[in-house]
Parts: C-alpha cells; structure tokens; sequence
C-alpha cells in the first residue's frame, strides 16, 4: 500500500449488529467506510460467502445460525468493497462510504408501487422483511371531535332502540347493533380486509390471522365497537370498497382525502408475498433471481419430521415453505432459489439451481463475484481479485489501486487461511468473541 495511505479498521456490536468501520486517510482527506451485518435477518445461502474477493466472510453452520451468529467476518482482511451488501438477497448487510449509499451497486429487482394501490395495511402486515412502510396521515379525530358513549347522541340511540324494539335485530356476521336511525353495517362481500378502516378509526379492529401463501391476508374479520362510534359516517367515505354504510342524523360532512401513505423500502428481499396477498394488483415484483426448485416429495412423507426438524421453514425468509393443515408445503412462486432450504435440510430433499442473478453493473469484481454465486465457488486466495477492485470515494471515480509485496502477500494469505480454520471452530470462536486475550493465550500454547 502506498506510504502516504493509512488505514484503520474498527469492529463493534450495536444494537445487536456487527459494525465494521474502515478509516482511509489520504493526504488530501479521509474516507470512511462502513459495514453492517444484522445476523438475524441472514438465512445462510452464503452468496456472501462465494462473492467476498478476499474470502473475508466464513459460513458458521446451520447451527450457529439458529443461534444467531451465522456468519464469521474477518474486517482485518475485508477490502470493504461493499460486494456482500449489493448482492445480499436477505438486505443482511448494510454498506454505506462517508455516509452514503448512493454509490453502491444493487440487485435489479424489487417491489413497484402501482396506481392501483389504495395505501392500505396489508403488505406492510406481510411482509417477512418489513420492506413496506405504512404511515397514518390523518386519524378520525384529526378531522372531528367525536361523541361517544356516555354523551347526548349515546342517550338518543338508547332512547330510539327503546322505542323501535320490534326494529332492532343483531347482524351476527359483523356483531353490532341495527336500528332504524343509527346503524353501520359493513358488507362483506365487498369488503377486501385491507384494513384501512381500522388504522383510521378506534371503533373497528382487525383481527390477525396466520398468512400462508394460500390464505395470505393478515385479517379474518373487521370487528365493530359500538361503544366507541359516533356514527359520523367517515368511514364510509374512506372505504376504497364502499363496503361500509352508515346511517345516522349525526353525520359529518367534508372532505376526507387520502388518509394513509404506503412506501415500500429498500429493505425488499424480493419475495412477492405482497403482490401475491394484494387484493388491487396495486403491487409489481421483479425477481434479480432465476431458477428452479425441485423437492422429493415421495422420500419427504418418508423421511420428513419436519415438527422438530423444520430447518427449511427457520431459513426461508420468503415464507415459501408453510405448514398447512398438517403438511409441509412449498410455493414456488415465493421462492428465490437462495440455496438456504437445500443447504440446511439434513436429509438432502431439496435441489436448487440457481440459474440467474440480474445486475446492473459493468464492474467486473461484481461480475466475477456473481458468477462464483452461481458456481458456489470461492475465491482462490485471499486477494485473488483484490487488484481489479477500484474503491470509490465520494468525490473521485477511482481513488486507488492497492499494491501488495508477493513475498508477503503469500505469509499474509497462509496466515489468514490459518485463522479463518481457527475461527471455523464454535468454540474458538466464542472465546475469541468473549474475550480476546484469553483466546490469544489458547492460540498460542496450541
């Protein structure tokens, strides 16, 4: 490395995630990189694993990921190039250089907002990686002051069920009240469950339900609370169904306007369980990943004990595997052929063949890191592509190519190689995590 260039790394733990800092100071300046893994939202596919240039990243094993630390990572030997960030397909890793992102390279899929979406709660209920955002802009009582139980209207409702009992009757379905001056009833033929009633106004409530990809709306029902409506008929005008009707002399008149805010983030996993739930096609998915996902089915019913075992269930993050009345299932449509269930499945049922990975690059590392992905092969040392890596900083297109003595290339390497099987052991690995000295002292009288 050039004598005017230094460098310092840091490691820390915050919140839960492995932070990992590279401080490069030039003479004209400094340019930080940072790292973030966040372990538990890592499935084990090891695309990190194939793509690191510099053999930085180590799986743990199936084991270590259910216990929450999946990943080895050397930041002494990493390039802090961002690869592992850009062609994550759990969003794990966060990369960011002098605190931005904008320069990184990502996957070419993800989840499209269409004009069809009604900015309801569906998908941001859903979604396995909490990709979708939904905002609340106004509540009901940010347009009027209510009048609920205990009040004038209250007592003019008792009164007038007094005095129509022969009209009063009970609509099981949604569990409320009907008269013939105060009544809201809600349709349930026409009502879709988005839920965007409930986030508007107290007075009724989804009730949440297990999403599979059969069934996969997250509520059963809407519930009515009598006790808390006014009748001011909001709801009505609110209702991208028109499924809700209100009768009252109490209503209030005025504009209501769009109510909610749906974002989806940057954080999508590209699963497509949102358009598969949306009831508007209001949602488009394009998938960076291409393949095929074949399952023994015959030797599952066989050999299967998927109620202790269920590895393939704890790794997908897409939810593609399920249980359903009883059964291991799997869709297919929800798969992104990670490799993580064909990895993890101690009787080897599941075959992957991950055939595509669309991105949009022309870097080359980029490329060579893909297409060691689709070989499921690693780098061959340590620095294998280290030289054709070309770290951008922010006010530069290429800030330096590193230069290495052979001689001592090769001690490097043999020494990372060596510390890499160290660490590959759960328990050094522990002990070096828990404190440092002690594993040196370990290390050394081996």
């Amino acid at each position: 490395m050039p004598s005017d260039v230094k460098v310092d790394r840091v490691a820390d733990v915050v919140d839960k995630k492995l932070v990992f800092t590279q401080i490069v100071c030039f003479v004209d300046g400094k340019e930080r990189r940072k790292l973030v893994f966040s372990a538990d939202r890592c499935s084990g596919c090891q695309f990190c694993v194939y793509a690191c240039p510099t053999n930085s990243i180590q799986f743990a094993g199936y084991e270590m990921l259910v216990a929450g630390m999946p990943l080895i990572l050397d930041h002494t030997t990493c390039c802090f190039c961002g690869i592992c960030f850009s062609l994550c397909p759990d969003r794990a890793f966060d990369f960011s250089i002098d605190g931005s992102r904008s320069m990184a390279v990502r996957l070419a899929g993800g989840a499209k907002k269409l004009e069809n979406c009604v900015n309801c709660k569906i998908c941001s209920e859903i979604c396995p990686a909490e990709a979708v955002q939904f905002r609340l802009l106004k509540s009901i009582d940010d347009i009027h002051e209510r009048k609920i139980l205990g009040n004038e209207l209250s007592t003019r409702i008792n009164e007038n069920n007094e005095n129509n009992k022969n009209k009063n009757k009970i609509d099981h379905k949604i569990g409320h009240k009907i008269n013939s001056k105060y009544s809201l009833k809600i349709d349930t033929e026409k009502c879709k469950l988005c839920g965007k009633c409930t986030a508007f106004c107290d007075a009724l409530i989804a009730v949440s339900r297990d999403v599979t990809p059969s069934n996969p709306n997250p509520f059963s029902e809407i519930l009515f609370r009598e006790e808390l409506c006014d009748y001011c008929g909001l709801c009505e005008k609110i209702c991208p169904n028109e499924a809700i009707t209100v009768e009252s002399e109490e209503k209030v008149d005025c504009e209501v306007g769009e109510i909610a805010e749906v974002e989806i983030t940057d954080a999508c996993i590209e699963c497509g369980l949102c358009k598969l739930s949306c009831p508007y096609e209001g949602v488009e998915v394009v998938k960076s990943f291409e393949g095929e996902i074949k399952v023994q089915w015959e030797r599952l019913k066989r050999v299967c004990d998927w109620e202790s075992c269920k590895a393939c269930l704890n790794v997908c993050k897409s939810r593609a595997w399920y249980i359903e009345n009883g059964e291991l299932k799997l869709e297919p449509s929800l798969c992104r052929f990670c490799r993580a269930c064909m990895y993890a499945c101690p009787e080897k049922l599941i075959e992957v063949k991950l055939e595509k990975i669309v991105v949009e690059t022309d870097w080359e590392g980029m490329l060579r890191a893909v297409d060691r992905i689709l070989k499921e092969r690693k780098a061959s040392t340590g620095r294998e592509w280290l030289s054709s890596l070309k770290p951008l900083r922010s006010s530069e297109e290429v800030v330096y190519e590193r230069s290495f003595d052979i001689e001592y290339e090769t001690l490097e390497t043999r020494a990372i190689l060596e510390a890499i099987k160290i660490l590959d052991n759960p328990v050094y690995r522990r002990l070096f995590e828990l404190n440092p000295d002690k594993f040196l002292k370990v290390i050394k009288s081996r």
